[in-house]
């Protein structure tokens, strides 16, 4: 989805959605992930959740895609060879409901101030192991933190035994000199989910720091952290 798409669906489901009751009865939060479809006339189509946490979350995702239509807003519809065609599109929709203290990520007590973070840099940051690497610097780094992610996460026993599931996104600053700085959760789970996607990400090791103008700087990054449920075997 283009980034002015995402950002302009973003704040109408953050303008119009609504925390169902038996979600705030049970102190239940989390993701719903919603696909629909964008009509060849830009109208809304079938909309159907992927991941569902219950306690009326995903009709409430539903509702507000739908409230596209009944507020007429119109998409500008995909083509095909010059053709308008129907498009189906993934989206998630949060709900955050207010975590006691004990709940939220202690990263750092106070936030290290960095002068200049770039979004994208001339030299991206590397994972370290990646400096010798002169082809597929992406595909090298991309590998390496999936492997770190993938030995490290825990599965959270409160996210297991209420049996969630789905993303979590963090963003987090390689500065200047490789280090992991800020990891912020932007798109949580609760349930202990966003503290153990912190620490994973805190714990990587320093980074080889991204280049502007032949000089070491601070990127931001962003990096979705899935926690899916192990399948029941029979």
């Amino acid at each position: 989805m283009p980034d002015c798409t995402k950002a302009k669906l973003s704040e109408f489901i953050s303008a119009n959605i609504k925390t169902p009751a038996e979600a705030t009865n049970q102190g239940a939060g989390g993701v719903v992930m919603v696909e629909f479809v964008v009509e060849k006339n830009g109208a809304i189509g079938e909309v159907r959740t992927l991941h569902d946490p219950g306690f009326g979350l995903g009709a409430e995702a539903i509702r507000v895609i739908n409230l596209m239509n009944e507020k007429k807003i119109k998409w500008l519809p995909a083509k095909d060879e010059g053709k308008k065609v129907p498009y189906r599109y993934i989206t998630p929709v949060s709900f955050s409901l207010a975590a006691p203290p004990k709940a939220l990520p202690t990263v750092s007590a106070v936030p290290v101030v960095i002068p200049d973070v770039y979004e994208v840099a001339e030299v991206m940051p590397r994972y370290a192991g990646c400096d010798q690497v002169t082809n597929d610097t992406v595909d090298c780094t991309f590998m390496k933190m999936l492997k770190h992610i993938q030995t490290n996460l825990q599965y959270p026993a409160d996210a297991l035994t209420n049996k969630i599931q789905g993303p979590v996104v963090v963003d987090f600053v390689i500065d200047s000199s490789g280090h992991i700085v800020n990891p912020v959760v932007t798109k949580g789970l609760g349930h202990g989910c966003d503290e153990e996607a912190v620490r994973v990400i805190s714990i990587m090791p320093a980074w080889i720091p991204g280049m502007q103008d032949g000089k070491h700087v601070a990127v931001k990054m962003t990096v979705p952290i899935l926690f899916q449920l192990p399948k029941e075997k029979n």
